[in-house]
């Protein structure tokens, strides 16, 4: 059963669009990771599935309803930072957000603050709680109402390990009972440790669905990247084209993507074919860096 669907969705702001045609599909009981740079537009269209924001073109559907509908009343969210009132304890807070949902008992509220390891907080003041906590307090928030969806947004900001590993473990069990997940983040590692499926956006385009795996495997392509810059720019892309060799245009520089065995004939190569190099230097690239060259469509622009 498809729970959540992105169809054509876009949201433009003046000439700029956040989020571009994008569509996917999710299934009953999948965490999903929604993976892209900051500014990618994750936020943008997870505000748009929970029906805060109205899309440009397109549209969202939840559990086979278009949003906005009645099929929101069963849709968990945690858009942003969460916020709270500060001068009301944790417990307090989470009692107010469920009375204007219909209310559920304090047996309950009680359940979902032990379930985030809040318990020993419940009656502090959230203006003494710290951005972790926040965070999980904002996470018991979600699952009130007994969610059928939930949709997470960078839900492990301001944790340690430790509560990074805790958080992991309580979506685990939440999907085991048939929730479906769509859980955004700009850190791979963060993840890979618990999502089976990846959803990727790069300035609002779609660039990569499919399994963890593929894109692990994708990942452990040991390259080397070269910054080049030739006395005649052009030459060096026209040689590159036909090395076959991935690179980015840096306005009169290019960024090389070379696997590891044949870096070391990298420049010979270039040389013996005419190309006059000014500058040839290796360049150290993250994480972040890393997947979302994986994912660049050959000549795509940066």
């Amino acid at each position: 059963m498809k729970v959540i669907s992105a169809i054509n969705l876009t949201k433009r702001y003046g000439k700029t669009n956040a989020v571009d045609k994008l569509s996917f599909e999710i299934s009953e009981g999948e965490i999903v990771g929604f993976l892209g740079p900051n500014g990618a537009g994750k936020t943008t269209t997870l505000r748009m599935l929970a029906g805060l924001i109205r899309p440009t073109k397109g549209h969202g559907e939840i559990l086979g309803q278009k949003v906005p509908s009645n099929s929101l009343l069963s849709v968990g969210t945690m858009i942003e930072e969460p916020a709270f009132y500060k001068y009301m304890t944790g417990r307090d807070n989470l009692r107010h957000a469920a009375m204007l949902h219909g209310g559920v008992s304090d047996r309950y509220i009680d359940e979902m603050l032990e379930f985030v390891s809040m318990e020993k907080a419940a009656k502090k003041r959230v203006g003494a709680y710290s951005q972790g906590m926040r965070q999980r307090l904002g996470l018991a928030r979600s699952l009130l109402w007994k969610p059928k969806v939930l949709l997470l947004d960078e839900p492990t900001n301001g944790l340690d390990p430790v509560g990074i590993a805790e958080i992991r473990e309580n979506l685990r069990t939440i999907a085991k009972q048939g929730v479906t997940i769509l859980i955004s983040s700009h850190i791979l590692a963060e993840l890979e440790k618990f999502v089976e499926r990846i959803i990727a956006v790069e300035k609002g385009k779609l660039i990569f669905d499919g399994p963890m795996s593929q894109l692990i495997s994708q990942m452990d392509e040991a390259q080397v990247v070269y910054i080049l810059e030739a006395t005649n720019p052009e030459k060096l892309s026209l040689v590159l084209d036909e090395l076959g060799f991935k690179y980015e245009d840096l306005k009169g520089q290019a960024r090389a993507y070379i696997p590891q065995a044949q870096a070391n004939t990298l420049l010979s190569k270039l040389i013996h074919a005419g190309v006059e190099l000014t500058q040839a230097s290796k360049e150290t690239e993250d994480l972040e860096g890393a997947y979302l060259r994986l994912l660049k469509e050959d000549g795509r622009p940066s």
